[in-house]
């Protein structure tokens, strides 16, 4: 198989990875469509997608109901929080997170100056923004085994 055929049957699974891409109705549908146990797992999954930290948390209406995603990005400097209202699909919340990864600028940790440069998620199309939101996802079953050994 030619490698641009092998490259188009990759793009072409990636864009038909419906984890990423269904609307979410609630946190329970989230966490369901994506096949993991709890929010925290949605945060280590943005934390290795933005290498960066992250923390999030449920907002709830006035009834009581789990409406949105309040989502704190941190920067070297400073921290962002915005709050992502249900229904929300993963890639919508991925890209938004980005966003506010650029706004804040490089995250070095320590001030000194990033080892590598970190992925434009904003620029990428849906399918490359995809393939690393897979990666990341990965990485988060992966840490979770480790977590269960310890």
């Amino acid at each position: 198989m030619p490698a641009s055929a092998a490259t188009d049957q990759k793009v072409s699974r990636n864009a038909l990875d419906s984890r990423f891409i269904t609307v979410a109705e609630g946190m329970d549908d989230l966490l369901g469509v994506v096949d993991v146990d709890e929010l925290g797992d949605i945060e280590t999954f943005l934390m290795f997608l933005l290498e960066r930290p992250v923390r999030v948390e449920s907002a709830w209406d006035d009834e009581g109901i789990e409406s949105a995603l309040d989502v704190h990005v941190r920067g070297d400097e400073w921290s962002m929080s915005s709050a992502y209202d249900f229904p929300l699909s993963l890639i919508e919340l991925a890209r938004s997170c980005a966003e506010t990864a650029v706004e804040l600028g490089p995250f070095t940790g320590s001030g000194a100056s990033p080892s590598t440069e970190p992925c434009d998620l904003v620029a990428m199309s849906d399918a490359d923004l995809i393939a690393e939101m897979q990666g990341a996802l990965g990485k988060v079953r992966i840490f979770n085994l480790m977590e269960d050994d310890a």
